[in-house]
C-alpha cells in the first residue's frame, strides 16, 4: 500500500514551483522583504553566483519584528538573518519522502537542486497539495 501511495502522490518535481524567488546574500533584509510581500512568497531563496547559499523565510522575519536584530534592521544584508546551507531535495525525491523531511525538520519549504542547479522549491502546501490528490 505504502508503494502505491507514493505513486499517486509522484515526485517533487511534479508539484514544485519553478523558478522560485530569490535573493542574493547583500540585499538588505528591507529588500527582501519587499520581494516576499510582491512575490507573495513566504521563503527566498539566497542565491549567489547561481549558487544556494542560504534560506530567508517568514520566521527569519518574524526574529527581525522581535528585536533579534538590532535597530536600522532594514539595510543590513540578508546574510545576517538567513539559515545557511538549507536542505534540500532532487526533483525525483518522492513527495512522501520530501512530506516527511519538512515534517521531522520542522521546515517550511525544500529548495529543489538537480545537482547544483536550482530547479524550484518545494513547500509544506505543496506537499499538502500533492498528499490530498492522492486521497481523493
Amino acid at each position: 500500500m505504502a508503494d502505491r501511495s507514493r505513486e499517486r502522490c509522484g515526485t517533487v518535481s511534479d508539484w514544485m514551483t519553478r523558478q522560485p524567488a530569490t535573493v542574493a546574500p547583500d540585499s538588505s533584509i528591507g529588500a527582501a522583504l519587499g520581494r516576499m510581500r510582491r512575490a507573495e512568497v513566504r521563503h527566498l531563496l539566497v542565491v549567489e553566483a547561481d549558487r544556494l547559499v542560504g534560506i530567508v523565510s517568514h520566521r527569519d522575519w518574524r526574529r527581525v519584528q522581535a528585536g533579534e536584530v538590532p535597530a536600522g534592521w532594514e539595510s543590513q544584508a540578508v546574510a545576517r538573518i538567513m539559515t545557511e546551507d538549507p536542505v534540500t531535495v532532487a526533483p525525483e525525491t518522492p513527495v512522501t519522502v520530501a512530506a516527511r523531511v519538512l515534517l521531522e525538520r520542522k521546515i517550511g519549504c525544500l529548495p529543489v537542486r538537480d545537482g547544483e542547479a536550482i530547479v524550484g522549491i518545494f513547500t509544506t502546501s505543496d506537499a499538502l497539495d500533492a498528499l490530498l490528490s492522492a486521497l481523493e
